[in-house]
């Protein structure tokens, strides 16, 4: 009792922190700023039913909107405005907010059509940006019903993909050294690739793609146990339009090799909590992977992670040590996914 006891206050603790913090003085980004604390605060206010922190998240979302998009932000995910864009799409799809999407998102995607059909050099992207944006524009394409509007989102994609094509090397496909959903790109690719294939409007390509890389894919097989089960999330998804038996086969290695308790005692040590780096992730994928393929089941107990979670020394951190408190604000790498996970409240995303 006294644990849990604990345990709250410094939630609440927290919280508090970022109420009383200058939010104004945040980036704009859905990973790091704003946009991700308006998703925290939407989610926050349904759980506990609380006045402010639902009009934490409208006076955060309206900032947003009113004053701080410029032409000249990044157009990414992480920090620009693909990222506002994702999250006003979720906002409304999970019916936080009404208004009409595509006019929300005009400004927004006018800027990033700009920014990409009257780009000549694909090196002026790093390849993460490009891989989100192929993510963003499939999620857009989903959203149209004018076939104009869906052919040119279509273009955008496909010129997008094609410059990311270029630039996938060795890096991009070799596993970090601990677990990140920032440095292992492989996992995202493969998913993003699913769905494009679902939309089925550029599959011949994709299929040539796949062929020329599927030797550099299958000759790798990931050191962690977490980054396993990134490769398994992301392939399992594939795995429906893929009919060489040597991507089935890989796929059954790669299950049978992922150690739960191996990720949970050894790669997922100290303060290693976070959706950008740690427990909360891996308690996303299980779940991902457990609700969507029947076939490949990973049992887990979540009482476990949580109580690795809640037991870690990043939280005391979070109160104590300003620097850190800085890094952990956001929603990706911070105390905000979090705690989503603890309440239960975010791997249906």
């Amino acid at each position: 009792m006294n644990r849990i006891y604990n345990m709250e206050h410094i939630r609440k603790k927290i919280i508090d922190k970022l109420l009383s913090s200058d939010l104004d003085s945040y980036p704009v980004s859905l990973f790091h700023g704003k946009m991700g604390l308006s998703i925290f605060f939407y989610h926050l206010s349904k759980i506990e039913s609380n006045p402010e922190y639902q009009s934490k998240a409208e006076e955060l979302l309206d900032r947003i909107l009113l004053h701080d998009l410029s032409h000249n932000q990044s157009i990414d995910v992480e920090d620009g405005l693909a990222g506002i864009g994702l999250g006003v799409t979720y906002l409304i799809k999970n019916r936080f907010v009404e208004g009409d999407l595509n006019d929300l998102l005009e400004e927004i995607d006018n800027t990033i059509y700009r920014r990409i059909a009257f780009q000549t050099d694909p090196s002026q992207f790093s390849p993460t940006q490009l891989l989100h944006l192929t993510g963003y524009l499939y999620v857009r394409l989903k959203e149209q019903t004018d076939k104009n509007l869906q052919m040119l989102y279509q273009d955008l994609i496909i010129k997008v993909l094609n410059m990311l094509y270029e630039r996938i090397d060795d890096e991009f496909m070799t596993e970090s050294y601990s677990f990140s959903i920032y440095h292992y790109q492989l996992p995202v690719l493969l998913w993003i690739l699913s769905k494009l294939l679902e939309a089925c409007f550029y599959n011949e390509r994709i299929y040539r793609m796949l062929d020329t890389l599927q030797l550099s894919i299958l000759s790798r097989f990931p050191l962690l146990h977490s980054n396993r089960l990134f490769l398994l999330w992301g392939m399992l998804y594939l795995k429906p339009y893929l009919h060489d038996t040597a991507w089935s086969n890989y796929i059954q290695l790669l299950y049978r090799e992922i150690s739960v308790d191996e990720i949970l005692n050894n790669e997922m040590k100290g303060r290693k909590i976070f959706i950008s780096n740690g427990l909360s992730s891996v308690y996303i994928l299980l779940q991902l992977i457990n609700n969507n393929f029947p076939d490949y089941p990973i049992p887990f107990d979540p009482q476990t992670i949580y109580n690795q979670i809640q037991n870690s020394d990043a939280w005391n951190a979070l109160i104590e040590r300003d620097y850190f408190y800085e890094i952990h604000h956001g929603l990706v790498n911070g105390f905000p996914g979090v705690q989503l996970v603890l309440n239960h409240d975010f791997y249906k995303i």
